[in-house]
């Protein structure tokens, strides 16, 4: 890891430990239960969970649906947009556009000591279409589990219209980076499928997240940071680039149990390094199998809706619809950029 990676992970870890030690013997129950069984109301996106510090033993549940789409008009090398056939003048073979769904369980348990722990498993489905150099047309597709995720947050009250928390969590490398299909070079076997494909990243990685809002009046600020940073090679050979993103959002309440946020996401990644042995002989075919041409950043603007109810024994729900649209790319490429996602979700919060 660089010397940023480092003082990223020293800083997260420090802020969760100064967090936890001043606060685990405070008496937690004197916060009224005001929305989905938090202990206060901090209005922020959902992807925002450290925010809302559950009361020892309470349980949310999460399930959401993720449609994304990347490519076509966001086909990008560097700034510029560049088309399929530009990219035929290099390749044999042009991605052009990429589909993705994924589907998220999760959890959320409070612990004491204002303390949570997350889980997170996605369960993902990619498809890819091609074109070739003598005009013909082929699609690729992999689907399974991705990289499962246990993690740890704490949440501090700093004033009366202030929050911070802090986070760590560990992926577990439980996605496949061997996944095939078959396409016209390999018909009628099966080959090994370029970077984008693979539904985990084979590496253990530690992500270390910060996020913090002010209540001005009927309007939450707030801000987060977090990094995915891969701790090795996998057993292929490879590491998947270290990944860094912020936001900054507001959030506001129009009308009684429901909550309307706009996030603006800066994210950047990084190349690969080392390779998969099995692409080698791709790198000249088509561009998504060469490790050096995957880094890039990327500036996104999220809005979003989540309607609360307490209509359940068990508890309340939440209903979020959120949508995401790039405002720029700047990708070392050529390289697909998204061109948009679309997600629905729903939670539940035990009484």
């Amino acid at each position: 890891m660089n010397k940023p990676s480092w003082l990223l992970v020293v800083l997260s870890l420090w802020g969760l430990e100064a967090a936890i030690q001043p606060l685990s013997g405070q008496h937690h129950e004197e916060h009224s239960m005001e929305m989905e069984g938090m202990s206060h109301h901090v209005r922020s996106p959902s992807t925002v969970m450290g925010l809302h510090s559950l009361s020892p033993g309470k349980v949310m549940i999460n399930y959401r649906f993720g449609m994304m789409k990347m490519g076509e008009a966001h086909h990008h090398l560097g700034r510029d947009h560049v088309t399929a056939e530009s990219v035929l003048r290099d390749y044999q073979v042009a991605p052009v556009r990429m589909r993705m769904r994924m589907q998220m369980v999760g959890a959320m348990i409070g612990l004491p000591g204002n303390l949570a722990t997350t889980f997170m498993l996605p369960i993902t489905s990619r498809s890819m279409d091609h074109t070739t150099a003598a005009g013909g047309k082929f699609t690729t597709e992999s689907n399974g589990i991705g990289d499962l995720s246990i993690g740890l947050t704490t949440s501090r009250h700093l004033a009366q219209n202030a929050n911070a928390a802090f986070g760590i969590t560990l992926g577990v490398p439980t996605g496949t980076t061997n996944a095939k299909d078959m396409t016209p070079a390999s018909s009628p076997n099966k080959m090994i499928l370029p970077y984008p494909m693979q539904l985990g990243s084979g590496s253990l990685e530690i992500k270390p997240e910060a996020s913090a809002s002010l209540q001005l009046g009927g309007f939450d600020l707030g801000g987060k940071m977090n990094a995915t940073l891969r701790t090795g090679n996998n057993e292929i050979g490879y590491r998947i680039g270290n990944e860094f993103s912020s936001s900054l959002w507001i959030a506001l309440e129009p009308v009684t149990s429901t909550q309307t946020s706009l996030a603006l996401d800066y994210n950047s990644w990084g190349n690969i390094s080392g390779s998969d042995p099995r692409l080698q002989q791709s790198l000249k075919m088509v561009p998504t199998a060469d490790p050096k041409l995957r880094s890039g950043r990327e500036l996104l603007l999220t809005p979003e809706v989540i309607v609360s109810k307490n209509t359940s024994r068990l508890g309340s729900h939440g209903f979020v619809l959120s949508g995401t649209i790039p405002l720029w790319h700047s990708l070392e490429g050529p390289q697909l950029g998204l061109a948009w996602s679309l997600n629905l979700g729903w939670r539940l919060s035990t009484n």
